[in-house]
């Protein structure tokens, strides 16, 4: 019965969790402010390299799609990886939904070309922490 009640307990929290972006977790005597993101995994798209002229022109117009999302607060964070994975970039997204970010995304012009793919997850983090 006492396992039966932790689990329920815990499924309840798990559920609160999912159901609200902001939460609050006490570590010791320290409490947090806690916020869900939606972390953006860009990759390698499956579509045949494009021509120069082409790659620069949907750079462009990739770069422009990013810019106007992040002036409405909406990419709190981003950029390419340095090395020659199939890792290409990442994105931090300020949304309610995942199918928001996702309508994001499929706008993108290198993705529309199939020159990305992406990952969307959920992804907390402690409001106020800042990059340095």
């Amino acid at each position: 019965m006492k396992h039966l009640v932790t689990l329920s307990l815990f499924y309840s929290l798990t559920l609160s969790l999912y159901s609200q972006r902001t939460f609050d977790v006490t570590i010791a005597d320290s409490t947090y402010h806690m916020k869900q993101y939606w972390f953006v995994l860009y990759t390698t798209g499956d579509a045949a390299p494009l021509d120069s002229a082409t790659s620069a022109t949907t750079l462009k117009a990739h770069l422009e799609h990013q810019d106007t999302q992040s002036k409405r607060g909406l990419i709190v964070m981003g950029g390419p990886f340095g090395d020659k994975s199939d890792w290409r970039g990442l994105l931090l997204y300020d949304c309610d939904t995942k199918e928001e970010v996702e309508g994001y995304l499929k706008a993108d012009p290198f993705v529309k070309a199939g020159q990305l793919k992406y990952e969307i997850h959920p992804w907390y983090g402690s409001v106020g922490t800042v990059l340095r």
